[in-house]
């Protein structure tokens, strides 16, 4: 390890050490990982093992006095099947220092998933395997790239009202440390969350000013429990370039208990996009295992079916590894995995 990491790392260990033996502190993680077979329809047919956004965290909170709750968290990826490097990477997933309290709501700044990515939750069944829907969602070929984290983030949530929340986040640069004098690195992203019950929904958007393409997008996501063994979501999702272009992803999916610890999830995406020969249409079934909420088993078969424009596949979201697609081709994943959260 550089020298220079090493000494950076012990400083910071030696800042963190002391505040949280004054806090109630949690060690956390998730190890992620799959066996695969990914085919790109083309040239591409490989055996694969890959790390699905496996982490290691910490985060901590104390109560200061009534209604002032102070909060961190710390959380690093994990990719349990490589060693791209040896340098030492840190804290590059949701970390943040903020405030909480049950009658004003929450203020966070740091580093974290924005209220647009959350958005998609009610209806995402196949979230970090093959088949998520950040697959269509997040295709920077269409117009831009949506479901991200963003660098140097305020955020604000409002404390529930019946059930509703708001939630606003502004990053001043999104890529540096320090924010570049006429650059456009700026970003929004706001959403309105609804838990009712059996009913949940999010209705986001955001704004991305990168100084290209400039994209911003709307969605809409809502879930529903039908019966206790059976619930449905559906998303729509509208983004729109500052040259006009536009692309629309909507479909839907559901997952029904088969028995008190199996799952059968399944959902169809289809992607229209104004450029020519783009379109792009995403399956996956699969079905889950859960030895309790914090181990499952699972095994997942997803497919892009590509116009001749189109090289999307489903695999690229959210795993170490994964070849990129091929024009105009179909392809398919079969994926065995096993998900621990600790």
């Amino acid at each position: 390890m550089n020298r220079k990491h090493l000494l950076t790392s012990l400083i910071a260990a030696g800042l963190v050490v002391p505040a949280l033996a004054t806090a109630d502190w949690t060690l956390y993680g998730r190890a992620h990982l799959s066996a695969d077979i990914l085919d790109d329809g083309a040239d591409y047919n490989e055996f694969n093992v890959s790390s699905n956004a496996s982490r290691l965290g910490f985060k901590g909170e104390r109560e200061f006095r009534e209604q002032l709750i102070a909060m961190f968290q710390i959380e690093q990826q994990v990719d349990f099947d490589t060693a791209a490097d040896n340098e030492l990477s840190f804290a590059t997933r949701d970390t943040f220092v903020g405030l909480r309290g049950d009658q004003w709501g929450m203020l966070r700044i740091g580093k974290f998933d924005t209220p647009f990515k959350r958005a998609r939750g009610p209806a995402n069944f196949f979230g970090d395997q093959v088949g998520d829907l950040r697959n269509l969602t997040r295709s920077r070929a269409q117009t831009g790239r949506f479901d991200e984290r963003f660098n140097n983030s305020i955020h604000y949530q409002t404390p529930s009202f019946g059930g509703l929340t708001w939630n606003i986040q502004y990053s001043n640069e999104t890529d540096d440390a320090t924010t570049v004098d006429g650059a456009d690195n700026k970003a929004y992203s706001t959403s309105l969350n609804l838990s009712l019950g059996d009913l949940t929904g999010a209705l986001a958007y955001e704004k991305q000013e990168d100084g290209d393409v400039n994209p911003d997008a709307w969605r809409l996501a809502v879930g529903y429990r039908i019966t206790e063994a059976f619930r449905i979501g559906g998303l729509y999702q509208n983004s729109e370039t500052v040259n006009g272009d536009e692309a629309d992803v909507y479909g839907l999916g559901g997952q029904f208990r088969l028995s008190p610890s199996m799952y059968l999830n399944g959902h169809v995406f289809q992607l229209d996009s104004d450029l020519d020969d783009a379109d792009a249409t995403m399956y996956a079934l699969g079905l889950e295992y859960r030895i309790d909420s914090d181990l499952r088993f699972y095994g997942n078969i997803a497919m892009v079916d590509n116009d001749d424009a189109s090289a999307l596949t489903p695999w690229g979201a959210a795993r170490s590894s994964g070849p990129g697609g091929a024009m105009g081709e179909n392809a398919t994943a079969f994926s065995l995995g096993m998900r621990y959260d600790f």
